[in-house]
């Protein structure tokens, strides 16, 4: 299920981006959208806006917390152990606007095979998985903040969508004297804001932030907060955004037959992105 899911969507991306490509020498700057009083009005109109990125989220803190009836404890792995442990990763993003709504796509799918000993649990990753967020946006207003033909703009969009995790583990509790297969698979709704600052024709940043879970398949919270710094340039009839930051992401809070499990992951992140 985990690799039809991962590659029908990477399908989806590589059409939009192979079709939008067709049409980028004709392409032109979207005009401002119309507002009242500052913010968007609601439409449909103009051109598409289309999004695809690589990025390499280098992940050196990732933290592992149990707690059980009977005991708690946790354990932190940093790069160089994910590193000899990961297979392989694909990380993708894809996303498109037309007038004020979008939607998107964030993949990272990967394989790890690595054993996570921590109090009463013993963790063994042997599978593949994903994290996958998908959802709509609707672009709130854009500012223009100072005077002058470039200055710099700032962007909101609120977007809500899902958190779809899916990794199969085998867990081993040997303190407790049981043995059991569980699944850190859940799917939970995610609610969240960006913000786009383009300081100069070039320069620009982008934030969000995000909070899910709710209980819903056991996740009772899922949050995430990102901060980028890029640059951009034309080339080939598109633009390329190369952008620098850093991501930290409770992935999820499962709490399950009276076992509280925490995971938890941040780093340096790296994106190259095609924009058109």
């Amino acid at each position: 299920m985990a690799r039809v899911l991962v590659v029908g969507w990477l399908g989806f991306a590589f059409a939009a981006t192979a079709s939008s490509l067709g049409r980028a020498e004709d392409a032109v700057a979207p005009e401002p959208p119309a507002t009242v009083d500052g913010l968007i009005a609601p439409t449909l109109a103009g051109p598409w806006r289309t999004r695809v990125a690589l990025h390499g989220w280098l992940v050196d803190w990732l933290h592992v917390s149990i707690d059980t009836p009977e005991e708690k404890d946790s354990t932190t792995k940093e790069l160089g152990w994910i590193l000899g442990k990961l297979d392989w990763l694909l990380p993708i993003d894809v996303e498109t606007r037309k007038g004020s709504f979008g939607a998107y796509v964030h993949t990272l799918a990967f394989s790890l095979d690595g054993e996570i000993r921590t109090g009463p649990a013993d963790i063994e990753w042997n599978d593949e998985g994903f994290l996958m967020d998908l959802g709509i946006s609707y672009e709130l207003g854009r500012w223009t903040l100072g005077s002058g033909q470039r200055a710099p703009t700032l962007t909101l969009e609120p977007f809500a969508g899902a958190r779809l995790f899916y990794d199969p583990v085998d867990i081993h509790l040997s303190q407790l004297g049981r043995d059991t297969t569980d699944d850190f698979t859940n799917y939970v709704p995610v609610l969240g804001l960006r913000a786009f600052f383009d300081l100069t024709e070039h320069w620009n940043v982008r934030i969000e932030g995000d909070y899910g879970g709710f209980g819903v398949d056991d996740n009772h919270q899922t949050w995430q907060v990102l901060g980028l710094i890029g640059y951009r340039w034309p080339g080939w009839g598109v633009d390329w955004n190369l952008q620098v930051g850093y991501r930290a992401m409770r992935i999820f809070d499962l709490r399950q037959s009276g076992t509280d499990i925490e995971l938890d992951a941040r780093g340096a992140d790296v994106v190259l992105a095609v924009e058109f």
